[in-house]
């Protein structure tokens, strides 16, 4: 599966400059990657519902779970056998899109793909508190995420559906323990008491979700590299 995918894509490769350059732009930029997830998470909080308080629950505990799965995704790259990335795979002979180097992610892992663990994780956390929201995480998810990485050669199409699978399991074993954490804290009850201090504390982690936690990595590579 994962060469025919490949070979069927890869026939447009690098025949339109402007086209490789918008999925490129797609994959790599967090105003079409991160930021529909950040607007979908603000759209939920203020919906309007009966059970509203309760959303809002399910929603702290699904920001603190994409932590919990970027963590994992990381973990299950560097435990499973390293897996040569499309584009470094002399074998495939495959056609490089114009916006992608032969050094691109060099000595990374392509098994399983670190944005299908959260995008999963994040589609099933809206599914669970919304159906409608929970199928436009899924169709971003797929059209934003899993075409653009598999086009652009980084990743394998068993890539993407391994990381979506870690990212369903990681949000469906932890939403309820998670969930009820957040209640037992009275996180919701602190962001009515104290809106001023709990939605810049909120904007931040949407912040650091829309940009896979890129920022927070780079601080804690500086720590440690600090520190030894």
């Amino acid at each position: 599966m994962d060469e025919t995918v490949l070979n069927w894509l890869n026939v447009y490769a690098a025949q339109s400059e402007t086209f490789d350059r918008l999925v490129s732009f797609a994959a790599n930029n967090a105003l079409p990657k991160g930021v529909p997830v950040a607007m979908l998470f603000l759209f939920l909080w203020f919906l309007p519902r009966a059970d509203q308080a309760y959303a809002r629950v399910r929603l702290i505990a699904l920001v603190a779970i994409s932590f919990v799965a970027i963590a994992v995704g990381r973990a299950a790259a560097l435990l499973f056998p390293y897996r040569p990335r499309p584009l470094h795979n002399e074998a495939l002979d495959l056609e490089l899109p114009m916006s992608v180097g032969p050094q691109t992610l060099d000595g990374w892992s392509s098994f399983p793909s670190d944005h299908a663990v959260l995008y999963g994780a994040l589609a099933t956390g809206f599914w669970m508190v919304n159906r409608w929201a929970g199928l436009a995480a899924v169709l971003h998810a797929l059209l934003i995420i899993a075409f653009s990485r598999v086009y652009l050669t980084l990743h394998y199409p068993t890539d993407i559906l391994g990381g979506a699978a870690i990212g369903l399991v990681v949000c469906l074993v932890l939403m309820r323990p998670m969930a009820a954490l957040v209640q037992r804290v009275g996180v919701i009850d602190m962001a009515e008491r104290w809106p001023q201090y709990f939605h810049p504390l909120f904007f931040v982690m949407l912040f650091q979700i829309a940009t896979m936690y890129n920022s927070a990595r780079q601080l804690a590579t500086l720590i440690i590299e600090t520190v030894i």
